[in-house]
Order: structure tokens, then C-alpha cells, then sequence
């Protein structure tokens, strides 16, 4: 004779206790929003950074990938097309691009199975590009040294020194050379579909000067080296602005007098991890606020054209990314 488990019986109770304990996994469980972050050794302070934004309370994490010696320089080659080929592999990785182009704008049904087992929205990823450091201190800074200084066309509070001066568009040239190419990959990546695209400003550099002398193998004047930082993160700032990608700049939070803050300094080199969460939550609260960036257009652009056979605006193609 058969005997059905109910819930008098010791397999009906224990099968009872496992389905409660299923549904208060499933109440407690949470997705959490990730924040892709790539770049040169300042984006090791954002690594395993876990928190809750106060807006929404929504789970943050950040997923970050340090890619040694990357520059604004070579992120992107403008005669080739190409991408550096560890930013290529970081995307693809972290399930960001398959195939060239971009998962989020896929109609592919391996995509869609993704997203689905991920159980996260299928929308356009915060991505936080951390380079340029290594641009002022390995190609700007040694034109300047401690031998030479230079005037920019707006008021800094930095004294100049008695050396010898570099004419500002020798400057100005030299610090539009070393963007140029971030800002051709970063258009680049526009055009494939990434539209919400974050860069954090160069931070100030250390006060330490012997520090500096030895990382640098040559002296150099805190002033003269804070005043490049600056150049080239208003140089930067521009180009971010006129291709529509946030900048983060929170300079006035760094600086006390115009020079970093004596309790940030670190390593003569980096800021503390606290202020990696500084930048986190200034990118969090922009897009909170800009939240029509969330809306995968061209995917309703893609379902549209399923149903009618039309785009609602055109050729609505998005340009694969270079390999």
C-alpha cells in the first residue's frame, strides 16, 4: 500500500520547513546594481567596494578592472579603429559585449536567456573609465620638471616659481595630444550603444616631494605639478562635456588651499578607498537623477521593427565595436 505524505508525516513537515525556508531566501534575496569600473591603479581603490545608495536603496558593487599602465593615450587607436585589448576583454567578461557589440542592444536569443538567468534589467551599464594619471605623470610632467613652469589663460592659486617658461600652447598641445585618443574610443563606444559613460578626474598629486623624487627619479615643485593636474583635467573636462559623458570631478572635496588634503595622502600616488566611494556616489546621484539614460531605446527601436517590419526613427544600426 502507498502512503501519501501529508503534513502529519515527517516528510510532509520537512517539506514543509524547506518551502518557508525557500520563501524567506527569495523575500531576502536582492539583485545588485554593478558599477564597471576600468582603468590604470586608481581604479584598485574601487575594488570590492559593496554599499547601499541612499536614494533608492538599491545594492551597489563595484566591478572594477586595473589594467597596469593604461593611459588616456592608448585606449582607443583612432588610425586602426581599435580598442586597448584589455578594455575588449573586460567587457567581454563581464558579459558587457559578445559577438563585437553590445549584449544590452542584442536580439539574439542566448542574450535574452543571459539577462533572464541574471534576473537583472537589460539596460545600458554605468561604466567609470579611470585613466589620465599616468598621462601627467609619465608624458606631461617631464617637460616641466624642475627646470621649467607655465602660465594657462585663467587665474589658479598656484605661485609661479622663478624657472624658465613653457609657452601654454606647447602645454595645451601636449595635453590634447594624450586625450585626443580617449576621446575618439569614448566616441566610439557612444555609437555602439554605451551612452552611460562616467571619467574621473586625474586627482591632486601628493605634497610629498620626496616622494615624488623617488617615483620620478627628478624634482619637481608641488604647485607647478598640482597646476598640471589641473590643466589637464579642464582640457578633459571639455571634451567630456561636448560628447555628453560625466566627468567626476570633486576637487574642491581633495583640496584644502589648492593642494591635497594632508589626510588623503596614501602612497604618494593614490587616494584613500573612501574617496573612490566619494566619486561612487556622485556617479550614483547623477544617475539617479538622469534616469531617461536608463531607457534602451534601441532595444524598443529592435521590437518595433519585429512587429512592423519598421524603424520608429529610421535606420536605427548600432555600430559594432573595432576588435
Amino acid at each position: 500500500m502507498s502512503h501519501r505524505a501529508g503534513a502529519g508525516h515527517p516528510g510532509g513537515a520537512a517539506r514543509a520547513v524547506q518551502r518557508e525556508a525557500d520563501a524567506s531566501v527569495e523575500q531576502s534575496t536582492e539583485t545588485v546594481l554593478p558599477v564597471y569600473v576600468v582603468g590604470d591603479s586608481h581604479a584598485l581603490p574601487y575594488r570590492n567596494q559593496l554599499f547601499r545608495e541612499p536614494w533608492t536603496g538599491q545594492w551597489v558593487m563595484a566591478r572594477s578592472r586595473y589594467v597596469s599602465g593604461l593611459t588616456a593615450h592608448d585606449l582607443f587607436r583612432p588610425d586602426t579603429g581599435e580598442f586597448h585589448t584589455e578594455l575588449i576583454r573586460f567587457l567581454e567578461y563581464e558579459g558587457l559585449v559578445r559577438n563585437r557589440r553590445a549584449v544590452h542592444l542584442s536580439a539574439d536569443e542566448t542574450d535574452f536567456a543571459i539577462a533572464k538567468a541574471a534576473g537583472l534589467p537589460v539596460v545600458p551599464p554605468l561604466l567609470l573609465f579611470v585613466v589620465g594619471d599616468i598621462d601627467v605623470r609619465g608624458a606631461l610632467l617631464p617637460m616641466l620638471a624642475d627646470t621649467h613652469d607655465f602660465v594657462p589663460p585663467y587665474e589658479t592659486p598656484y605661485a609661479l616659481t622663478d624657472r624658465p617658461l613653457v609657452p601654454w600652447d606647447v602645454v595645451a598641445e601636449a595635453i590634447a595630444a594624450r586625450i585626443r585618443p580617449m576621446t575618439a574610443g569614448l566616441r566610439q563606444l557612444i555609437a555602439c550603444g554605451f551612452n552611460r559613460i562616467y571619467v574621473q578626474a586625474v586627482v591632486p598629486p601628493t605634497r610629498d616631494e620626496a616622494r615624488v623624487r623617488q617615483l620620478q627619479g627628478y624634482d619637481c615643485p608641488v604647485a607647478v605639478r598640482t597646476k598640471l593636474v589641473v590643466a589637464f583635467n579642464r582640457m578633459l573636462a571639455a571634451e567630456c562635456a561636448a560628447l555628453g559623458v560625466t566627468l567626476l570631478d570633486d576637487w574642491s572635496r581633495l583640496v584644502d588651499g589648492g593642494l591635497l588634503r594632508p589626510e588623503l595622502e596614501f602612497d604618494g600616488v593614490h587616494l584613500p578607498p573612501r574617496a573612490a566611494r566619494w566619486f561612487l556616489d556622485a556617479l550614483l546621484e547623477h544617475a539617479v537623477n538622469c534616469q531617461w539614460f536608463a531607457v534602451n531605446h534601441v532595444r524598443y527601436a529592435q521590437y518595433y521593427r519585429l512587429a512592423c517590419g519598421l524603424y520608429p526613427f529610421g535606420d536605427a544600426g548600432v555600430e559594432p565595436l573595432a576588435a
